[in-house]
């Protein structure tokens, strides 16, 4: 067909018959041959489209069929998925966890004893004043002695 040749009118709509008239004046145009609304070939055409109809409903089953049949099968593909990702997921957050309690457990024995260290400063800093003030209370007792011992010699 080339460009200049006009189109048939073969759009059709579901439910809607073709327009008889318009097809036999385009194929007396086209051929020369005339045709009537009642020629057989018109049936031929008609039984075609009942045919090609029912082939492409059936085509079209199946077709859903298919693609009913494929989802259903993705859906489980992404289910096993989605439980398998769940799992290496779950296994990363245990280890991810079990590394974070050992640094945690380390970092608390590190302050553990950075505590201790603090105390035994805490207590040496104590002990020593605690000895200043028991080495000030004898140099005074022994003062007051050496006094009294002074005072009853002259006595």
């Amino acid at each position: 067909m080339s460009a200049t040749q006009p189109q048939l009118p073969l759009k059709a709509e579901p439910g809607r018959r073709f327009d008889v008239r318009a097809f036999a004046a385009k194929i007396f145009e086209r051929h020369g041959i005339a045709l009537k609304e009642d020629d057989p070939a018109f049936a031929l055409v008609t039984l075609n489209e009942l045919i090609l109809r029912k082939l492409m409903g059936e085509l079209l089953k199946d077709v859903d069929q298919h693609m009913t049949a494929r989802l259903a099968e993705f859906e489980q593909t992404m289910q096993r998925v989605e439980a398998r990702a769940s799992k290496v997921l779950a296994q990363q957050v245990r280890e991810s966890a079990g590394e974070l309690k050992g640094s945690l457990q380390q970092e608390i024995g590190g302050a553990r004893l950075q505590v201790q260290q603090m105390f035994e400063e805490i207590g040496r800093a104590y002990r020593a004043g605690a000895l200043a003030r028991w080495c000030a209370v004898a140099a005074v007792l022994a003062l007051i002695v050496f006094g009294c011992g002074f005072w009853a010699g002259k006595l």
